[in-house]
């Protein structure tokens, strides 16, 4: 092996190792869709209409890219870390993928009602850390569907998946053929050099202390019809091909926002939010606000109409307190313990 070809391996202080791939030779692109993709960095659009609505304080990507690798910089420009697979991580994929069909999945969240189309949608929620067992996930994510394709983006802690209890950073992608998370099938293609797909989120929120959350913003490209992910106050991680989709290639036609959990049948579910039932406090329960969808002339409405709640559970709940205006704009608490 020349030294051109040496793989470059770098680390991150949460101990996970990654290797630096050449942008074209990713997982994504092993695609049969993809073959021959001409891939266009260039975005037919701006998400910098919804960034100083998104930017928080307390955000965790964006000033903080430099302590996440050992390296302090991540991979080189015109590469993107991929996860080293290990044995135990390449039998998980169709371990997790599957459980989305089966019952056991658990959901508290806003959602619209039908009879709009939608390019896009956002959230800023709160970020914490639930106790989850093996075989378990709880998260908080957005979603965009239309038929069998869907989105969705946000955090989850995930043992069955990452092999341990951390807060990390997750996109699921499902089309009439397939399921994935992040980069275990080919398909979503990774832009950043220096925020992988499934990064650590850290330091979490606590329950009556520091509140700590992340944005999330996933918007379909006006001209070349691809679906990209924005995390944090403006760092691009990647897109979906327009071309694997089929439904979702024109639009979404159903957006949610909130918790979703997941327990084998018959077992206790996990905790999701905060932990708790919602008592319609931001220092106290799960939340998402900045609430928002994307119309079809590419503005952003930061008070979504034709919304209602649901919880599949009395486990969980969910509370829609609307647009409460200002710094949280549309805003909603979720959540829920094992009880």
């Amino acid at each position: 092996m020349n030294k051109s070809e040496e793989v470059v391996t770098i680390q991150t202080r949460y101990g996970d190792t990654y290797e630096c791939v050449d942008f074209y030779k990713q997982p994504a692109f092993a695609h049969p869709l993809l073959k021959n993709y001409k891939f266009n960095f260039k975005m037919n659009f701006s998400f910098q209409d919804s960034v100083g609505r998104t930017t928080d304080s307390r955000s965790l990507i964006g000033s903080k890219l430099s302590d996440i690798w050992l390296n302090g910089k991540g991979c080189p420009i015109g590469m993107v870390p991929i996860k080293r697979i290990t044995e135990n991580d390449s039998l998980q994929p169709n371990l997790v993928t599957g459980v989305i069909l089966n019952p056991g999945v658990h959901v508290a969240v806003l959602h619209t009602t039908g009879g709009q189309l939608y390019y896009g949608g956002g959230m800023f929620t709160s970020v914490y850390n639930p106790v989850v067992k093996d075989n378990q996930y709880s998260s908080s994510r957005i979603k965009l569907q239309n038929g069998p394709d869907s989105i969705a983006a946000g955090w989850v802690v995930n043992p069955s998946l990452y092999q341990d209890n951390q807060t990390r950073l997750f996109i699921y992608t499902t089309t009439k053929d397939s399921r994935c998370y992040n980069t275990f099938c080919p398909g979503f293609v990774l832009m950043s050099h220096n925020i992988p797909i499934d990064l650590v989120l850290n330091p979490v929120s606590k329950r009556g202390g520091n509140i700590y959350g992340e944005n999330f913003f996933i918007r379909k490209d006006p001209e070349n019809g691809d679906w990209y992910l924005r995390v944090g106050s403006n760092n691009i991680l990647g897109v979906r091909p327009k071309k694997i989709f089929t439904s979702l290639a024109s639009f979404a036609n159903y957006a949610e926002w909130g918790g979703e959990v997941y327990s084998p049948p018959g077992t206790t579910p996990p905790p999701m939010g905060s932990g708790y039932l919602p008592v319609g406090s931001a220092k106290q329960d799960g939340y998402a606000k900045l609430i928002s969808t994307v119309n079809e002339n590419n503005l952003i409405n930061y008070d979504p109409s034709g919304c209602d709640t649901y919880a599949d559970s009395d486990r969980y709940k969910v509370i829609d307190e609307g647009n409460v205006g200002a710094y949280f704009q549309r805003l909603v608490f979720f959540g829920g313990n094992s009880f």
